[in-house]
C-alpha cells in the first residue's frame, strides 16, 4: 500500500468526534449479548467450525499460545531505529521509539489477526491501544515468511507523522477496535481524554452478526416455542438456493430471485471501505444507516473501480457481475469458516 493510499482511506474512516461518555458495569454496557459459547448449546456444528476461524481469532489475548513472534530478544532494524522483541516473565514487551522519539519499553496486551500477518497492540496512557508498525509475517519460512517486517518499509514513520503506530490514526480503539470484536463501544471521554473502551467478546464472535442473543437463548430453551426466534436477523437468504448452468447460455443461475441484502450488508459492516456514523450499531438496517460506504474515489479505487489496495470487497462486488445475478457472500465463502466453499469456478454449482 503506498502512503497517499494509506492517507486516503484513513481520511474516509476518520468521520468525526464521540459524544463524551462515562463508563459502567458492561452487563449494562451490552445488553442483550449472551457470548458464543451460550450459542454452542443448540448450534454445535456452527460453533466448531466458527472456532479457530479468522474471526475467532481476530484478537486474542497476548499469551505464550496466542502470540505467533519471535520474542527471544529478536531485533529489528530499520532507518535508524532498532526494536526488540522479547520476554518479561509472562509479559510480551516491545523495546522501541516511542512518540517523544526516545526509546521505551511498551507492554503488548493483544494480538490482531493470524493469517498472513499478526499485529502487536501496545499500552499508551489514556486507556490506548495502538497498532504497533512492525508486524509478523506468519507465512511458512519458504514463503518468506516467519520474520519481523515492517509496514511501511519505503517510508517508515517517524513520531509526530500520523502514520506513527503511537498517533492517533494507529489507535486501536477508534480505527480498528470495531471489526475484531463484537459490540464495540469506543467510550471516549472528551473531558479526560481517555478511553474506557469495552466490547461484549474480544474477538467476531457469533451475535457481531446475528445480532444479541438472550432473547433467542430463552426462546430456545422453552418446552414450547412459537415461530418467532428472537434474533434480530435472520440470515437466511441463501435457505433451499442453489447455483447451476443456464442450459441457454452457460451462465451459472440462481434458483430463485434474490430479494434482500441483509447478507451482504451484515458482511459489509466490516468489510467495506467506510467510516462509522454513529457509536450504536442496528443489526439489519441498511447499508449507509451506520457505516458510511466510500464511493469510487482516486486513491481508495482502480480507474475500472476495483478497490485499490486493502481488498474490503464490498464496493468492488456491488459492481460485479454475481452480484447483478443475484449473488450473495455465502454463496462462495462458508459462512462460518469463511473458507471457500471449493475451489476455483466450483462454488457457482454448489
Amino acid at each position: 500500500m503506498t502512503r497517499d493510499s494509506r492517507l486516503g482511506l484513513l481520511a474516509v474512516l476518520v468521520l468525526g468526534w464521540l459524544l463524551p461518555v462515562t463508563g459502567t458495569f458492561a452487563a449494562e454496557l451490552h445488553p442483550g449479548y449472551v457470548g458464543s459459547t451460550a450459542c454452542a448449546e443448540c448450534h454445535a456444528d456452527q460453533h466448531a467450525a466458527w472456532t479457530g476461524s479468522h474471526h475467532d481469532l481476530a484478537m486474542q489475548l497476548a499469551t505464550a499460545e496466542t502470540v505467533l513472534g519471535n520474542f527471544d530478544d529478536a531485533g529489528f532494524k530499520l532507518d535508524g531505529v532498532t526494536t526488540r522483541f522479547f520476554r518479561d516473565g509472562d509479559r510480551f514487551m516491545v523495546r522501541t521509539q516511542g512518540a517523544d522519539g526516545g526509546t521505551a519499553d511498551f507492554v503488548v496486551h493483544y494480538v490482531f489477526g493470524i493469517d498472513p500477518l499478526q499485529q502487536l497492540l501496545l499500552e499508551l496512557p489514556g486507556g490506548r491501544l495502538q497498532a504497533f508498525g512492525v508486524a509478523w509475517d506468519a507465512r511458512p519460512e519458504g514463503q518468506g515468511g516467519q520474520r519481523w517486517y515492517h509496514l511501511y518499509p519505503d517510508d517508515p514513520p517517524r513520531p509526530g507523522d500520523r502514520l506513527h503506530w503511537s498517533a492517533p490514526d494507529q489507535n486501536w480503539n477508534h480505527m480498528c477496535a470495531e471489526c475484531h470484536s463484537t459490540d464495540l463501544l469506543k467510550l471516549y471521554d472528551a473531558a479526560s481524554d481517555s478511553y474506557a473502551t469495552s466490547y461484549a467478546e474480544i474477538d467476531v464472535g457469533c451475535e457481531a452478526c446475528h445480532g444479541p442473543a438472550a432473547g433467542h437463548v430463552t426462546w430456545a430453551r422453552q418446552p414450547v416455542r412459537d415461530a418467532d426466534p428472537r434474533l434480530a436477523i435472520l440470515l437466511d437468504e441463501r435457505k433451499g438456493v442453489s447455483w447451476r448452468p443456464d442450459p441457454a447460455s452457460g451462465q451459472p443461475r440462481r434458483s430463485m430471485p434474490h430479494t434482500n441484502t441483509k447478507e451482504i450488508g451484515t458482511c459489509a459492516r466490516c468489510h467495506s471501505r467506510r467510516g462509522r456514523l454513529t457509536e450504536s450499531y442496528r443489526h439489519g438496517a441498511q447499508v449507509g444507516n451506520s457505516p458510511r460506504v466510500a464511493t469510487l474515489t482516486p486513491g481508495l479505487s482502480q480507474p475500472d473501480g476495483q478497490v485499490l489496495d486493502e481488498v474490503y470487497v464490498y464496493g468492488s462486488f456491488l459492481q460485479s457481475r454475481m452480484y447483478a445475478a443475484g449473488g450473495t457472500c455465502s454463496d462462495c465463502h462458508q459462512p462460518h469458516t469463511f473458507k471457500w466453499r471449493a475451489d476455483g469456478a466450483a462454488p457457482c454449482a454448489a
